[in-house]
C-alpha cells in the first residue's frame, strides 16, 4: 500500500516564524531536473560520434583517430573524477 503525500492533508505548525504557507522545493527533485537539463544540452553538443579506425586506413590516419579517441576518453575520465570529488564533499563522514 502506497501513501500519497501530495494528496494527503497534513496539519503542520511551524516551530519558528509565522504561519505562512511556503512551499519548500524538494532538493532531490531539483537535482534531477538540473541533471535532465544538463543531459539534454550534452546530447545537443555531442554531435556525431568519433570515427572508428579501420584496416584500410594508413597508419598515420589511424594514429590520428586513435589520438583523438584517447583525448576524448581522458576528458571523460577527468569529468567523472570531478563529479566524484563533488559527491565526496557532499556525503557526510
Amino acid at each position: 500500500m502506497k501513501f500519497d503525500f501530495e494528496k494527503a492533508q497534513m496539519n503542520v505548525v511551524p516551530l519558528f516564524g509565522g504561519t505562512s504557507t511556503e512551499i519548500i522545493p524538494d532538493p532531490l527533485e531539483t537535482l534531477l531536473l538540473e541533471t535532465e537539463i544538463i543531459l539534454s544540452e550534452e546530447k545537443k553538443l555531442a554531435g556525431p560520434s568519433l570515427p572508428v579506425v579501420t584496416a584500410q586506413q594508413f597508419p598515420d590516419q589511424s594514429m590520428f583517430v586513435l589520438d583523438q579517441q584517447l583525448s576524448h576518453l581522458k576528458e571523460s575520465v577527468n569529468r567523472i573524477k570531478f563529479y566524484l570529488l563533488d559527491l565526496d564533499d557532499l556525503l557526510p563522514k
